[in-house]
């Protein structure tokens, strides 16, 4: 990122009263302002024009069950929110993950964002994809766990795929994978992805609020994972 470009976006977070931006790049900033850098790595597919479904197994797979699926895959609507909010809590449970979004976030994005596979009239699974200029990235994705038979992950990744390379996208950004979810890193090359460097910088506006809210989310993210660690949580 350009000096310019860094300090519009400290211009624009100042203006919000924000207290810590965190930048995503190839590489680290060396802004003196930065006090933690986080080396998470991503996977990409560098040019999505070229992304031929017929390349890669997995999406060979979706492409043939397609025809004869009974999942109904679909664009987002208004009053979705809640079905995707209670997917998420739910992929988190199995994950001990920590909720970051809330169902009025779902129910803004989904509109605009989502794509859902319907079976049997019940939302059994959602990705969502955000664009910015021409980069695609995938946000958010579940499914539920008894319809895996249908292979609702498959389906919306594939048409997910088709959409943004449809709509004049160069390139699709998986994002990184959380910790500990290898197979999702492994699931995400299956489609064509490849390793791409991605560092997060924290760069503190307010460096004594910011590093507080960093300790205080750090915290609380553990707590989370222990309480849904703990039976019956």
């Amino acid at each position: 990122m350009s000096e310019a470009a860094l300090a519009a976006r400290v211009d624009a977070a100042r203006g919000l009263r924000a207290d810590l931006m965190r930048i995503q790049s190839e590489r680290a900033s060396e802004d003196a302002r930065i006090f933690a850098r986080h080396e998470l790595g991503s996977i990409l597919i560098p040019v999505l024009g070229e992304w031929n479904e017929r390349s890669w197994e997995k999406a060979r797979r979706a492409v043939n069950r397609l025809a004869r699926s009974e999942l109904e895959i679909r664009a987002g609507r208004p009053g979705d929110g809640i079905h995707l909010h209670r997917l998420y809590l739910s992929t988190l449970h199995r994950h001990s993950g920590a909720s970051r979004y809330t169902e009025t976030y779902f129910e803004s994005i989904a509109p605009h964002a989502a794509l859902v596979a319907v079976l049997d009239g019940t939302i059994s699974g959602f990705v969502c994809t955000g664009f910015r200029g021409k980069r695609a990235c995938y946000m958010h994705g579940a499914h539920l766990p008894e319809a895996r038979g249908h292979y609702p992950s498959d389906q919306l990744f594939l048409t997910m795929l088709r959409c943004a390379r449809d709509a004049g996208m160069s390139s699709f950004d998986f994002l990184p994978s959380p910790a500990g979810q290898g197979s999702l890193s492994a699931y995400k090359r299956a489609w064509g992805g490849s390793d791409s460097p991605l560092v997060v910088s924290d760069l503190a506006l307010n460096p004594l609020r910011a590093r507080a809210f960093t300790a205080a989310l750090r915290l609380s993210n553990k707590l989370s994972s222990i309480r849904r660690g703990l039976p019956g949580g």
